[in-house]
C-alpha cells in the first residue's frame, strides 16, 4: 500500500466533495465527517459527527473552527495544523472539548483539499469516538480552575429535582459517600440521571478541584481503550507516542466508568489490578507510576444481574461497588413529574413568551398522561416530550393533547393511559402514504391502513402494516437510546449493521 502524502489528495478540491451527491453520502456514513474551507469555515458536517460534538441544535455551516472548539492554542486543533501543513494527520487521537460543552475522545482523519495546486481546504472522518456531553441542569456548580486549563461545569445535589422520600434517600446516602473516597457504582434504567449523581458526589467531595474524567466503555474499541486508559510510550505499537492515560490525567481526581459492563472482560482484570496496586503501567513501558484516583462507575442494569450475566467480574464488582447507589425510575416517583415537567418547561427558549418565561402551563388531561404512563425512557424522555410538545404549541398558553408527540400519545393508546376526554384525538391514525396499486389494481380509495377499525371494503397490505409497526419500534427504541445507535441495535438484539440498514429502508433518522 502506498504511503499517504500531500501528492495524494493534490487533485480534490472541496468542490468536488461537497456535491449534492457526495454530501448524500456522506449522511449516510457511519462515521463523522466535517469539511471546512481554505479560511477555515466550516462548510459541511454530517449527522453522526454534529451529535458527538453536540451541535444538533445549532447551525455550525459559516462558523470559523475556532469559534466551534476550544482550543489551548491555535495549533493544538488538528484541523487547523492540516490545513496550514497541506499534509494529511491520520489516526490522529486526541481529547477536545467544544464550545458547546462537550468533551469528546477520537481517533480522526484529517485529509487536506487543493483546487488546482491551491490549498482549498480540510476534510475530516471521525473512526471512532468516546463522548461525554455535559448537558445543560438547573443550578449547576462552575468547576474551580483545573491543571491544563480544562474547565467546565458540574452538576451538584441541587440540580436533581424531586420531593419523592426514595428519591431524597438515595440523595442521602450520595451525600454521605462524596465525604469520602471510597468507589462508588451507580445503576439504574437509562435516562434516570446516573451521570448526574457521579457529578454531584465530585462536585461536593474534597476531590472537586482535581480533575474529573468519564470514560465511556461502549464508544471506544477494545483494541484503543486501554492504551487510552493506560497510556502509552512510543514504540509500544505502530504511531504510538508517549501519553499519559485517563489514569495519570486523573490523578487526585475521579475516573468516572460509564457503561462499565461494556468493558471487556480482560480488561476488567487489568483495571482491578491498577486498584489494588494504586499504580499503573503505560503500554509498552516497564516502569510503573502511582496514582491516587477516586474510581465511579455506571451500569445500566443492577450490577449482581451483570454478574450472573458474565459481563462484570465478581471481583470487579466487590472492589467498587464499596457504595452502591440505586437511582430509581421515573415511574417510581410519579409525584415529581410535575415539577420536573415545570423545571423543563421553565427553562426552555421555546416557552418565553411575552409575559415571561413559565407562562406557559399543562392542560389537565395532558398532566393525566404524565402521571399515568410508565415512562421507559424515564427523566430523558419527558424533557423529549416536553420539548416536542413545546416545539408544536405555537402561540397557544398552555400544552394540549393535540401538541404532544405523535408516538407519545400513541404509546398512552396502546397502554389505556388516555383519558375518555381526549380518546378521538389521541387514537387519530397516522397519515401514511398510499402504496403504489399492483398491476391488475384500480389503487383507488379501497387501499386502507388504519387496521383498528378494519370494514369489508377495506385492502390492509400485510407489507405495510409491518413497515408501520417496525418503524414506531425502531423509533421508540432509538429515543429512548437518545440517538444511540448502537445501544439500540443492542436492545433490540440485532447488529449495528443490520439496524442501520433497516433504518435506512424505512427511511428512519436516528435525531427523531
Amino acid at each position: 500500500m502506498m504511503p499517504l502524502d500531500s501528492s495524494t489528495f493534490a487533485d480534490v478540491s472541496r468542490a468536488a466533495v461537497l456535491t449534492p451527491a457526495m454530501q448524500t453520502i456522506w449522511e449516510s456514513m457511519g462515521v463523522g465527517v466535517a469539511v471546512v474551507d481554505g479560511e477555515g469555515i466550516c462548510r459541511f458536517m454530517n449527522t453522526i459527527q454534529r451529535r458527538v460534538d453536540g451541535f444538533s441544535r445549532i447551525s455550525v455551516v459559516g462558523r470559523h473552527i475556532t469559534s466551534l472548539y476550544v482550543p489551548h492554542e491555535l495549533e493544538c486543533i488538528p484541523t487547523i495544523e492540516c490545513l496550514r501543513k497541506g499534509e494529511p494527520i491520520l489516526k490522529k487521537a486526541y481529547w477536545y472539548k467544544t464550545t458547546n460543552n462537550y468533551l469528546a475522545s477520537t481517533v480522526t482523519d484529517f485529509i487536506p483539499l487543493y483546487d488546482a495546486g491551491r490549498k482549498d481546504g480540510v476534510i475530516a472522518f471521525t473512526i471512532w469516538t468516546g463522548t461525554t456531553a455535559f448537558a445543560e441542569g438547573r443550578k449547576r456548580q462552575p468547576r474551580p480552575p483545573q491543571p491544563k486549563g480544562a474547565a467546565y461545569d458540574f452538576y451538584t445535589f441541587d440540580s436533581i429535582v424531586g420531593q419523592d422520600a426514595n428519591l431524597r434517600e438515595v440523595i442521602a446516602e450520595a451525600r454521605t459517600a462524596a465525604a469520602t473516597s471510597s468507589p462508588v457504582m451507580i445503576w439504574g434504567e437509562s435516562g434516570t440521571g446516573k451521570e448526574v449523581f457521579a457529578q454531584a458526589i465530585h462536585s461536593e467531595s474534597d476531590r472537586r478541584q482535581r480533575p474529573f474524567i468519564p470514560v465511556n466503555c461502549a464508544a471506544i474499541p477494545e483494541n484503543l481503550l486501554e492504551g487510552i486508559l493506560f497510556g502509552t510510550v512510543k514504540g509500544a505499537y505502530t504511531d504510538a507516542a508517549d501519553k499519559p492515560g485517563l489514569f495519570e490525567e486523573a490523578d487526585g481526581g475521579t475516573l468516572l466508568f460509564d457503561e462499565l459492563n461494556s468493558m471487556p472482560l480482560g480488561l476488567q482484570a487489568k483495571l482491578l489490578r491498577v486498584l489494588q496496586e494504586k499504580r499503573v503501567r503505560r503500554l509498552g513501558s516497564h516502569t510503573e507510576v502511582p496514582v491516587d484516583v477516586r474510581i465511579m462507575s455506571i451500569l445500566n442494569e443492577e450490577p449482581l444481574q451483570a454478574v450472573e450475566h458474565g459481563v462484570l467480574r465478581r471481583d470487579l464488582f466487590y472492589r467498587l461497588a464499596v457504595v452502591g447507589i440505586s437511582v430509581p425510575p421515573l415511574r417510581e416517583r410519579r409525584n415529581d413529574i410535575p415539577l420536573l415537567a415545570r423545571m423543563f418547561i421553565d427553562r426552555s427558549e421555546l416557552a418565553t413568551r411575552p409575559g415571561g418565561p413559565g407562562t406557559v402551563g399543562v392542560n389537565d388531561d395532558v398532566l393525566h398522561m404524565f402521571m399515568h404512563y410508565d415512562w421507559p425512557g424515564n427523566i430523558r424522555e419527558l424533557l423529549h416530550v416536553v420539548e416536542g410538545s413545546l416545539a408544536l404549541l405555537g402561540d397557544g398558553p398552555e400544552i394540549c393533547p393535540a401538541c404532544l408527540p405523535r408516538h407519545f400519545r400513541e404509546a398512552c393508546h396502546a397502554t389505556g393511559t388516555t383519558p375518555a376526554t381526549v380518546s378521538d384525538i389521541v387514537t387519530q391514525a397516522p397519515t401514511l402514504p398510499a402504496p403504489a396499486a399492483a398491476a391488475g389494481e384500480t389503487g383507488d380509495a379501497g387501499l386502507y391502513y388504519d387496521y383498528r377499525n378494519i370494514r369489508k371494503s377495506h385492502v390492509v397490505p400485510l407489507k405495510g402494516c409491518l413497515q408501520k409497526y417496525e418503524t414506531q419500534c425502531i423509533s421508540n427504541v432509538l429515543r429512548v437510546t437518545g440517538g444511540n445507535v448502537a445501544k439500540a441495535a443492542r436492545i433490540m438484539q440485532v447488529t449495528g449493521a443490520g439496524l442501520r440498514y433497516k433504518m435506512k429502508a424505512l427511511d428512519i433518522s436516528d435525531e427523531d
